[in-house]
């Protein structure tokens, strides 16, 4: 079995790194427990970091103890090491210093064979210069992407299967072989014949998957192209779900679909009294720049909202509609009092009733941003936020930071929320290959 060591360093960069591994032993010594301590308190992301692995340590001390050895996901061993012999730290170097001292640890006849894990460079320099194995882990974003909750479950299902649920309308996890799911979380059941399949969402209350609400609807005359894009209509249009966060790189459809979907609500469909549409403007972290255009604020503001106006293009031509400009399009809805320009940067002490509120590019607010807006939610209103949490615009702002990331990951067991990551891109093949391209060298 291999066995290795931990920097400090590699947790602060991701706190579950022990999840890329199967089958090892993972040592963290003591002295890294102690910086980790110091650090849990700092603002910003170390600080976050080290406060999300105590949690994780905490969780995980349930089953058993850790100087003896508890095993985790992959059948990792977590351990930790009280102390290392500081005699062994060769001359010259401060033994007060903690990765001398993890270095010292590494000196110890029963650690020799062991690999530090580490990302810095001088400790590389360092342990190679004494004889001890490294190896260096990715510290990029990717881990943070691909823990992401996305909102469905897939998984391959039998044709009994699929003739119970659309006999009964729906099905039990046991029988679908599902420990637990999250409320309003979608499941996707695929056979070896396309037409053979389950198409449903969690019920809480049941306890079961049952048939969507809105298997066949449309959003303003705007019918669904794949599956995700199925179960994002059918949240979009409940009105016991407030809350919605759609993601999704670009082209799959995210925004057209929300904004699809408000308009078939207060247009159509009278459930909401009106549209309020709101992006981050800020070019960096100030909610309030709305640059030096001439105007009031909502001419300002609507200088910003190209993404709006090109979307409302769209959904002009998909319905077959005469082409018109979407600032015009926008204009005529807020002289109809049926839309209004949403200033981020004024919402606190707001209270939006009867409102359907659809927040772009959700993924540049951060998290106490996200809860001043997540609390302006009054009765009878629904909120949807849209992003590509990958996209991340705030150069400060990492991606588990994001007020967008912290509501899906932090919000999912509450019945009123529901989520959906989209992954197919309907813009043209072309996006679909450079977005992935753009994704893979960003985050590896």
């Amino acid at each position: 079995m291999n066995s290795y060591i931990v920097d400090t360093n590699v947790i602060i960069a991701n706190p579950f790194f022990m999840r890329d591994f199967n089958d090892c032993e993972i040592i963290i010594p003591i002295y890294v427990l102690e910086e980790l301590d110091k650090i849990k308190s700092r603002e910003g992301n170390s600080g976050f970091r080290a406060r999300q692995f105590f949690r994780f340590f905490k969780e995980i001390e349930k089953n058993g103890n850790l100087i003896e050895g508890i095993t985790v996901d992959n059948k990792v061993i977590l351990k930790t090491e009280i102390q290392g012999d500081l005699s062994l730290i060769p001359a010259g170097l401060d033994p007060h210093y903690v990765d001398n001292k993890i270095l010292a640890l590494m000196m110890m006849e029963k650690y020799k064979e062991k690999t530090l894990l580490t990302n810095d460079v001088s400790m590389r320099v360092k342990a190679s210069s004494l004889g001890i194995k490294c190896l260096i882990l990715d510290a990029s974003d990717k881990h943070k992407l691909d823990d992401l909750y996305t909102g469905v479950i897939t998984c391959e299902v039998t044709s009994e299967m699929v003739k119970k649920f659309y006999t009964a309308k729906e099905i039990s996890l046991e029988d679908l072989k599902i420990k637990s799911m999250y409320p309003n979380q979608f499941f996707y059941g695929y056979t070896e014949f396309s037409y053979n399949q389950i198409v449903g969402k969690f019920d809480e209350k049941r306890n079961k998957v049952i048939r969507l609400k809105y298997d066949d609807a449309r959003l303003y005359g705007i019918s669904p192209r794949d599956v995700r894009q199925k179960f994002a209509m059918d949240v979009l249009l409940d009105p016991k779900i407030p809350f919605v966060t759609m993601t999704s790189r670009q082209g799959c459809g995210k925004t057209l679909l929300a904004v699809a979907g408000a308009l078939e609500q207060v247009l159509e469909g009278n459930r909401y009294e009106k549209i309020l549409i709101g992006k981050n403007t800020a070019p960096l972290d100030k909610w309030s720049y709305q640059g030096y255009t001439t105007g009031d604020t909502e001419e300002k503001l609507l200088t910003h909202f190209a993404n709006y106006t090109t979307t409302l293009e769209n959904i002009q031509h998909l319905r077959g509609k005469k082409p018109r400009k979407g600032v015009d399009i926008l204009q005529g809805l807020i002289d109809q009092d049926k839309v209004e320009v949403l200033d981020i940067s004024s919402i606190l002490g707001s209270s939006f009733l009867n409102k359907i509120v659809v927040i772009d590019e959700s993924q540049s607010f951060d998290i106490h941003a996200m809860r001043s807006m997540i609390t302006r939610i009054g009765e009878g209103s629904k909120l949807i936020l849209i992003g590509d949490i990958a996209q991340q615009t705030i150069s400060r702002l990492d991606p588990d930071k994001s007020g967008l990331y912290a509501s899906i990951e932090w919000l999912k067991e509450l019945p009123e929320t529901a989520h959906i990551t989209l992954n197919q891109v309907h813009r043209s093949e072309f996006v679909d290959k450079a977005s992935l391209i753009f994704d893979q060298k960003i985050f590896g």
